[in-house]
């Protein structure tokens, strides 16, 4: 069979063995190994779930279909604690109503046909290594941390480290960077013989189908940022079995250069605008096309160049 045009509806409707069966098959025809499959439900939807894996890097399952990918901001109805938010941060910065604001930083509403892939379960960064926290280098940033610093970074003349922190002191993530260029980190994908997401499957494997502003819902914590919370609907997994948009900080990149998913590196956050315009940088369509351009323009600096791994089903 064409595994790439294996919808999401006929997935769902398989039996568990017709859906093992082509789980196998996709894994025999693509050098994986088949990890297992399971059906996860939630308020209103159920999603079957294969996960596989090939030399350490986990993939899911993305079933294609002719998906309507964007927002339309005219639809958004901000809860109490999100318009009262807004209207600070409008007022500040002059910003046009919420559904007009909305609208201009979501990629429009089109009909799409998606192919069926394997999309990696978590983004791949060619630009660092990870480092365990008892890691000597980590341990002399992470000692001259001041309390409740969220990160650190240290840089030298080739990269640097970037340490980081929960509210209690503990290193959660530390990373030795090596600074490549989007060109360099597409060609290293390509040595893997992947590539990294274009922007409508990026779109596709985050939302899953869902029409609401996040991939959860329409709502979210409104007493800090995504970076304040460590638990909650941003940190879990999505349907598909993705761990994606989750920290405006990692940002991703995709085939078109100057479009970047998941995240504004961290500009709302950082720059105290407020806690809508933060969690808004992790709507599945968010767009920022000023960031976008700066980050492929010749200032544009990034010391680390997150990708979102495709396998191509045959």
């Amino acid at each position: 069979m064409s595994y790439a045009a294996l919808t999401s509806a006929e997935w769902n409707a398989m039996s568990d063995d017709a859906a093992h069966r082509v789980a196998a098959g996709i894994a025999d025809r693509h050098g994986l190994t088949l990890r297992g499959l399971a059906v996860r439900a939630g308020a209103g939807w159920s999603q079957r779930q294969a996960r596989f894996a090939r030399d350490g890097t986990r993939f899911a399952l993305v079933p294609g279909g002719r998906p309507t990918l964007g927002y339309d901001g005219s639809r958004f109805r901000p809860d109490a604690a999100q318009a009262a938010d807004y209207a600070e941060s409008a007022d500040e910065y002059g910003l046009p109503p919420v559904p007009e604001f909305v609208d201009a930083m979501t990629s429009p509403e089109r009909v799409v046909e998606m192919p069926a892939m394997l999309v990696a379960v978590d983004a791949l960064d060619p630009c660092g290594v990870a480092l365990a926290p008892d890691d000597p280098r980590v341990r002399e940033v992470a000692a001259s941390a001041e309390p409740g610093v969220g990160g650190m970074r240290r840089v030298g003349p080739d990269g640097g480290l970037h340490v980081e922190f929960d509210r209690a002191g503990r290193v959660t993530r530390a990373r030795l960077i090596r600074q490549v260029s989007y060109d360099e980190a597409m060609a290293g994908l390509a040595r893997l013989d992947l590539r990294t997401t274009t922007p409508d499957e990026w779109e596709w494997a985050c939302g899953a189908g869902a029409t609401t502003l996040f991939r959860w819902g329409d709502d979210h914590p409104a007493d800090g940022y995504p970076f304040d919370h460590r638990t909650g609907p941003h940190r879990e997994e999505n349907r598909w079995g993705l761990a994606i948009g989750q920290d405006p900080y990692r940002h991703e990149a995709t085939t078109e250069r100057t479009v970047v998913c998941g995240g504004d590196g961290g500009g709302a956050t950082c720059g105290g605008s407020g806690f809508f315009l933060g969690w808004l940088t992790l709507a599945t369509a968010y767009r920022d096309d000023d960031f976008g351009r700066w980050l492929a323009s010749d200032d544009g600096y990034a010391d680390e160049v997150l990708t979102r791994p495709v396998v191509e089903l045959r």
